[in-house]
């Protein structure tokens, strides 16, 4: 059965097209550039692949494309884009998949983000590492080859290797829903998004436009899937800590403080931050769960049949990307923390109290966290077993137990979140804070101690906690 990676793309409003006067490279109908508002939506991480509209032929009996011979997949090619498929067999395939094309407003939305970026990964021009463009591979590549372009949102793809049908008629900007040209009745040129393998830089920007009589076939027109998310309230309820404004003193000198600083927390810097909250705990089981179900993103790996490990739901989510915390941040309307605030946090404001550990600057004799376990029984403990472990705001469990994602790409000290290390489409390795049960001294489950792992990675001691404001 089709199972997409859903991605959560938030609502709300973007700014759309191109401006003449501004940008070096629109074509006149990305102009006027404007805002549009959408609401929240799922789209399919990746072009639905060629295995994945195999599963539709078989099931439907709908009519495989003319270029698979006896109606099998070319050798190799199960997971490159499906081509050769107009916009009503994307329809048709959408409608048995329970899902839609998307606008494209939407499109461009998943594609830019909310800061109008020429390409899904920045302003940065493309590459034979970023995509498939401009004939530097003659065909299309694998759905999931270029990590390296994805969108603010964690799309793939979505720059060349092939073109995107979309739900919309070619009209005029700016971009009205109501208008007529989401009637899916009318006759008219589709739009299509993304531009293909054989198209240029300027052609694959992400407000680049083009258009085909939707019973158009090519070995460069694919599509990829949306589906509306019901409006409902998020079934969540977290506790929060409020973390006041101020400024506190961030990382450690390695010559002097306690010998136990590493190279990568030096030099010690104020750092002055906004009021904000953070959930009092890990994001659990149960909690990712509810995120599970809502939108069918899958679940970790060790829960099998997609279920709660027995007597686990207490115990922080494990074995969840970057990715993944970052989709259940759009879907529950949170955030993770950046890695300066999660240091505020842990250890609190005051110069003279840069504590050690979220509790002091002391291991004392009753246990305060989950770390240094041996090998042969190492687990996640419930995420309010160890109150004593408390940091001087209340959060729970910033030591051990599970490393927790942030926000921040790792870069040296001085913290600044204006130099690059907050931007949300880097592919680059994502700061880990907290240290774990599979820690194994003090030294790691400090509150300065920095970790980082790349965006995908899914590990049993790594999970997050989130932050709003």
């Amino acid at each position: 059965m089709y199972t997409p990676i859903w991605i959560v793309i938030p609502g709300g409003e973007f700014r759309m097209g191109s401006d003449p006067a501004g940008d070096a490279v629109p074509y006149e109908n990305e102009s006027p550039r404007h805002r549009v508002t959408v609401e929240a939506f799922q789209l399919s991480r990746t072009h639905i692949t060629n295995g994945q509209y195999a599963q539709f032929v078989d099931a439907s009996g709908h009519p495989a494309p003319g270029h698979w011979l006896y109606g099998q997949i070319p050798e190799g090619l199960a997971e490159h884009p499906i081509t050769y498929v107009d916009w009503h067999d994307a329809q048709s395939f959408c409608q048995w998949a329970g899902g839609r094309l998307p606008t494209e407003a939407e499109w461009e939305k998943a594609a830019r983000g909310e800061d109008a970026r020429l390409w899904p990964w920045g302003n940065q021009p493309p590459d034979a590492k970023r995509c498939n463009f401009d004939k530097n591979i003659l065909t299309t590549s694998p759905v999931h080859q270029f990590p390296q372009s994805a969108s603010p949102h964690g799309v793939l793809d979505m720059a060349g290797n092939a073109w995107e049908w979309t739900s919309s008629l070619t009209h005029p900007y700016p971009y009205r829903a109501d208008d007529g040209r989401e009637d899916p009745s009318r006759p008219e040129a589709r739009t299509v998004r993304g531009s293909s393998y054989t198209h240029t830089a300027r052609e694959i920007r992400a407000a680049d436009r083009h258009s085909f009589a939707p019973g158009t076939r090519g070995p460069y027109l694919g599509f990829r899937v949306a589906r509306t998310i019901p409006a409902q309230p998020t079934p969540l309820a977290l506790a929060w800590v409020d973390i006041p404004a101020g400024e506190f003193p961030m990382g450690n000198d390695p010559r002097s403080f306690h010998d136990l600083a590493l190279p990568n927390e030096y030099p010690v810097h104020s750092i002055q931050l906004p009021e904000f909250s953070i959930a009092q705990t890990p994001v659990t089981n149960a909690e990712y769960a509810l995120f599970t179900r809502a939108v069918q993103h899958p679940a970790p790996a060790h829960w099998i049949h997609d279920e709660i490990p027995r007597t686990k739901e207490n115990h922080p989510v494990t074995n969840t990307s970057w990715d993944s915390a970052q989709a259940f941040c759009a879907w529950a309307d949170v955030r993770l923390l950046t890695e300066a605030e999660w240091e505020k946090a842990a250890r609190g404001a005051c110069a003279d109290d840069a504590r050690v550990y979220p509790w002091g600057n002391q291991m004392p004799k009753t246990p305060c966290a989950n770390f240094g376990q041996d090998v042969k029984t190492q687990s996640t403990t419930p995420v309010d077993q160890f109150p004593s472990g408390a940091s001087p705001y209340g959060a729970l469990d910033m030591a051990g137990n599970i490393w927790e994602w942030t926000s921040s790409v790792l870069a040296d000290y001085p913290y600044n979140a204006d130099d690059g290390r907050e931007d949300p489409a880097s592919r680059a390795h994502r700061v880990l804070r907290g240290g774990s049960f599979y820690s194994p001294n003090e030294n790691y489950i400090r509150c300065a101690s920095r970790s980082s792992s790349y965006p995908q990675r899914r590990r049993d001691h790594i999970g997050f906690r989130v932050a709003k404001k």
